[in-house]
């Protein structure tokens, strides 16, 4: 018998999954035999019920929620280490992974596309005992998108952290990295890092356009110090679309890194969207470890 365990954050969205969840039910019931449905109510329910699901022998688990839900549910499936299909309905603010697999952001829609779907492989990466699908930031615009409120993300979704971000960047404050991988070692000084695993970072294409979901490969950018000038510049651009150049970052790619701060300086991570580990950080590529439910076309 083709089980499905559904978990749903009734939170998400401004409480907009309590609206869809029935739906999403009634449309996995046209695909498996059985299908349960769970709400969250606490921090770690997700990744609790996505590890039982794939120790137990579930066919699929699906998630409804934000970039929290989807971060939690896959950690569960990632702790788990066990054949499962996995999907997921995007009320994120941001939604990164949705968009870099082409989901439907609108609810109604990526329950639709379920009719038709197929399923393919992408990749997660390992940052110290934790697991992220999208990124794992560190700097100054990292803490400063971390106090943006639901206020501003209601009204200017995706472009709130944009603003808050760049604004932030204006102050200078940088840190010292040592980054350590197979081929040797570097440091920089700059006021952010990310290491991201798709091109869709805050909803933009900017940074890693090139980036695949199942590339097996961790992209590293690495900022320059901006300039006041420099931001002046670069804003337009990059709310053009235009790929970032190496006049304000570096940019390369690894398997297994070692990140860590070269100075005595305290400084927190962001890991899709919610606070990240602490440093030094270790990350590692895992690649293909989903199997996920896509747009047929």
């Amino acid at each position: 018998m083709n089980r499905c365990m559904l978990i749903v954050n009734p939170t998400a969205g401004r409480e907009r999954a309590k609206y869809h969840k029935d739906a999403l039910k009634a449309q996995l019931e046209t695909m498996f035999d059985d299908v349960e449905l769970r709400q969250t109510g606490k921090a770690g329910d997700a990744t609790a019920w996505a590890k039982e699901a794939a120790l137990t022998g579930y066919h699929s688990v699906f998630c409804m929620g934000g970039d929290g839900t989807l971060n939690e549910t896959i950690n569960g499936l990632a702790q788990a280490n066990a054949p499962i299909q996995f999907g997921f309905i995007p009320l994120g603010t941001v939604n990164d992974l949705a968009r870099a697999l082409r989901i439907p952001l609108h609810p109604e829609a990526a329950i639709a596309m379920l009719k038709h779907c197929k399923t393919t492989h992408v990749d997660i990466a390992r940052a110290n005992d934790r697991y992220f699908v999208n990124t794992v930031a560190a700097g100054i615009m990292p803490e400063a998108v971390g106090h943006v409120s639901i206020e501003q993300k209601t009204r200017l979704g995706p472009l709130a952290y944009f603003l808050t971000g760049f604004k932030a960047l204006q102050n200078h404050q940088t840190s010292l990295f040592k980054i350590e991988t197979d081929e040797g070692q570097m440091i920089y000084r700059s006021p952010l890092i990310v290491a991201m695993l798709t091109n869709s970072v805050g909803s933009f294409r900017n940074i890693a356009p090139q980036a695949r979901v199942d590339d097996g490969k961790i992209w590293l950018a690495v900022f320059k110090d901006f300039t006041y000038l420099d931001l002046i510049k670069l804003v337009p651009e990059f709310l053009a679309g235009t790929p970032l150049s190496c006049e304000y970052m570096t940019l390369s790619t690894f398997t297994r890194a070692k990140i860590s701060l070269a100075d005595d300086q305290i400084l927190s991570t962001n890991m899709d969207g919610d606070e990240g580990p602490a440093f030094p950080l270790e990350l590692e590529i895992l690649p293909s470890f989903l199997t996920v439910y896509v747009p047929a076309d």
